[in-house]
């Protein structure tokens, strides 16, 4: 049945009524005034039978999340609130009137004598095992004596099973991240042996595979330029072909070579001017642009604190790759451009909302390429296109990824068939 307004006003002001009178007793038994088993009501002192004074000291203390017991002087439970009984799983019959050392480990009995002792005449607390149907219960008491009032010792005792279970797994997890560690320090010895057999393979790469190289190159010219009408047009075909698979393995060494020494070479960020990068690389390819006709438009670009021989590469990557793949009917036309925002205004999921970034964007009216295809061009020796429509090593998307990535940002790419393709740059600034 619910109650009205008035009945719910009358039921608050009993329960304050009954609360202000638990206040007065416990005073009353702080100040002496009472032996404990009295009550100062209208101040009137109401004697009560131990039954009802277990009563009053049950609403006071039921409500506790934790166990409360009193025990007598010869550690016999004289009161336990139900909480305890829970913890337990015990009746009240079996709880009450007995020795509390019968619920105590024999591995903890002694370390609780010691705790009592010293409760019988001020306060002690410590850990215990408590004991239940052969389960191990982990409790925190705390034991305060109640004399002179009574010649009883409260006790608090709290359960430390799910505190326990934490800090086994925090153990267990103290191991495991050891191992982990262990196993981790393995992995870096023998990512260091790595890294040192890398830079043989980069030396014995830039060195003893060059040379040979180099002379094949060499001696292939001399004959082309001075045996050339003795030679038959098989063999001059032969010789054109023998230098230019030399060629191509030069390149192949040397972008190889640059893809090794994005990790290995010295990071030194600098503030540098990305029109300068830019410039730079038009000069060093400007007779590529010059034959294809191309036109290279820049805007918006600025300073930024980046690594200038690796982004040096990364556009002379991108801007041969967009002049490499243009569209025979058009003359290539590059967009170049740059900002610095906020990750929440980029399209971009993956970017941290609150971190600025510089977002560079190399867009080209290219032959383009399927949406299928925008992760896999990154990757080392993935090709498109067959070798005999257009050259190269297919490492130098590879190489710009890696470099992006060492400078803490992402790169994608879009495309679309016959419409040129895009690769939209975010490095982190600030």
């Amino acid at each position: 049945m619910e109650l009205s307004t008035e009945n719910l006003i009358d039921k608050i002001k009993e329960l304050e009524h009954k609360l202000e009178e638990y206040e007065q007793f416990i005073e009353a038994i702080k100040a002496g005034e009472v032996d404990g088993f009295a009550l100062n009501r209208n101040n009137q002192h109401e004697i009560l039978t131990f039954e009802g004074s277990d009563y009053a000291y049950r609403m006071l203390v039921e409500s506790f999340g934790e166990g409360a017991l009193t025990l007598s002087e010869d550690v016999i439970t004289v009161y336990t609130n139900n909480y305890f009984l829970e913890l337990m799983n015990l009746p009240y019959e079996s709880v009450i009137g007995k020795s509390f050392y019968q619920f105590i480990d024999p591995e903890s009995q002694d370390i609780f004598t010691q705790l009592f002792r010293k409760g019988l005449s001020g306060q002690s607390k410590g850990e215990i095992n408590l004991i239940t149907k052969n389960k191990l219960i982990p409790v925190y008491v705390s034991l305060t004596s109640l004399y002179p009032t009574l010649p009883n010792v409260g006790m608090i005792v709290t359960d430390m099973s799910a505190k326990k279970i934490q800090e086994n797994i925090l153990k267990e997890n103290e191991v495991e991240i050891k191992k982990k560690a262990a196993q981790l320090e393995v992995k870096n010895i023998e990512l260091e042996k790595m890294n040192k057999e890398l830079e043989s393979f980069a030396y014995i790469s830039s060195h003893d595979l060059q040379e040979p190289l180099r002379k094949i190159q060499t001696f292939a010219t001399r004959i082309m330029e001075k045996e050339f009408g003795n030679l038959s047009d098989s063999g001059k075909d032969h010789f054109i072909r023998m230098q230019s698979s030399a060629q191509k393995m030069q390149t192949l060494i040397e972008d190889l070579l640059a893809y090794s020494r994005i990790n290995t070479s010295q990071r030194v960020f600098e503030t540098t001017d990305l029109n300068k990068i830019v410039d730079e690389v038009k000069e060093d390819l400007k007779e590529v642009i010059k034959d294809k006709k191309a036109s290279i438009e820049v805007t918006g670009l600025g300073d930024v604190c980046i690594i200038p021989f690796q982004f040096r590469q990364l556009m002379h990557n991108l801007i041969v790759n967009s002049l490499k793949f243009s569209n025979p009917d058009n003359p290539p036309h590059i967009i170049i451009k740059s900002e610095i925002t906020e990750g929440e205004n980029l399209n971009n999921p993956t970017l941290a909302p609150e971190t600025k970034y510089c977002h560079i964007s190399v867009m080209d009216n290219g032959i383009g390429f399927e949406k299928q295809y925008k992760e896999k061009i990154f990757e080392v020796f993935q090709r498109l296109h067959a070798k005999n429509e257009y050259d190269g090593t297919g490492i130098g998307l590879s190489i710009v990824k890696k470099i992006v990535e060492s400078h803490g940002g992402i790169i994608t790419a879009d495309g679309e068939p016959h419409k040129g393709a895009v690769f939209d740059i975010y490095i982190p600034v600030g």
